[in-house]
């Protein structure tokens, strides 16, 4: 089952937690979510804590959804995500690269 994207919040990163919603929608839209083992975000180091808190919220999903990785990167600024299938082929990739979310 999909994610439901929730509403936004007044604190954290609206840029993190949106591009997260949207890689999510894209899966969804492109029927790859339900081949999902997992899915990796990779956060730039120079990230603010406040932007790992809005990707955490927008990764909430039912326990029986793919698995979340999140990686905490030495590239400052850098959003990556990565959708993997069982067998670890990659499905989606979206790099948000200079941004802080």
């Amino acid at each position: 089952m999909p994610p439901q994207d929730s509403s936004p919040s007044s604190s954290g990163d609206p840029d993190a937690g949106s591009a997260v919603r949207g890689f999510v929608r894209t899966l969804v839209s492109q029927a790859l979510f339900e081949h999902t083992a997992r899915l990796e975000v990779t956060l730039g180091g120079g990230g603010a804590l406040e932007t790992l808190l809005a990707v955490e919220r927008a990764l909430t999903w039912p326990p029986e959804g793919p698995s979340r990785e999140l990686i905490w990167a030495t590239e400052a600024g850098a959003l990556r995500l990565s959708a993997y299938d069982e067998a670890g082929r990659l499905l989606l990739k979206r790099d948000y690269g200079g941004r802080r979310g």
